[in-house]
């Protein structure tokens, strides 16, 4: 998996529930401004401001747009196989769920530089070495990204699910790829207290929650995209999930 750019226009504000990071994430906001949290602490990122969300969060996000304008901001999902290249960069920069970030010289600049391999549609190969440009620039700005950590079946029954989120996944299916029987994907899922049809869903809605944001195809066509064969379901299981609507999340 690659290096991903999502790009999230807003006319009006935003209230998103409990969105999934599930991957290291680096956002510059670039008007308006964006609000975090976990119910227990927010943090707001003002016009020229950068946040890290290590992976594996459920953060509450406001998207709040200028008075009178359109909310703008980027964010760069760094994938762990690309963070495993990366070299660990020395000093006290901590792992915290996520934090703001100050907009100093080196950030601004690694971050326009992987965000210009990721439009230039760059080989992986030459891509890696951006991230480990952000990565290190995102560490000297106080946040150390998680370099290294096992990933748990649920992680990689998600990715390969990512990949192809409309596709009529059964659980045989994904066990056989992952050279289990189904009896252990199961078992092992229910010890991380997930299931299987719980991945699924999460990884179509999180597509969808994606395509509203970052693209202006119709809800129909989103429905489909994400495996939805019915526009109504989408829409009920995305406000469940969300607590918003997705023509909400639209202007």
């Amino acid at each position: 998996m690659t290096l991903a750019r999502l790009e999230i226009f807003a006319r009006r504000r935003q209230r998103i529930a409990a969105a999934p990071f599930a991957e290291f994430s680096i956002f510059q906001v670039r008007a308006g401004s964006k609000r975090l949290g976990d119910g227990q602490r927010q943090d707001e990122i003002i016009a020229g401001g950068f946040a890290a969300v290590a992976p594996g969060q459920l953060l509450h996000v406001e998207n709040l747009p200028p008075d009178g304008g359109t909310y703008r901001a980027v964010c760069l999902c760094l994938p762990q196989a690309m963070l495993e290249h990366a070299s660990p960069v020395p000093g006290d920069a901590a792992t915290p769920p996520w934090a703001p970030l100050p907009a100093t010289r080196a950030l601004e600049q690694a971050f326009a530089h992987a965000e210009q391999g990721v439009t230039e549609q760059l080989p992986d190969n030459l891509l890696r070495h951006r991230v480990a440009e952000l990565v290190a620039a995102v560490a000297m700005a106080g946040f150390q990204p998680p370099l290294e950590r096992p990933r748990r079946l649920g992680e990689r029954i998600r990715l390969l699910l990512s990949a192809q989120p409309a596709h009529e996944w059964r659980a045989e299916d994904v066990a056989s790829r992952l050279a289990l029987s189904e009896a252990t994907l199961r078992r092992r899922l229910a010890e991380e207290t997930t299931g299987f049809r719980d991945i699924l869903e999460e990884v179509r809605l999180v597509h969808g929650l994606a395509l509203v944001q970052g693209t202006d195809k119709p809800l129909k066509q989103v429905a489909v995209e994400c495996g939805y064969a019915s526009p109504s379901r989408f829409t009920a299981r995305f406000r469940e999930r969300f607590g918003t609507l997705p023509s909400d999340l639209r202007d």
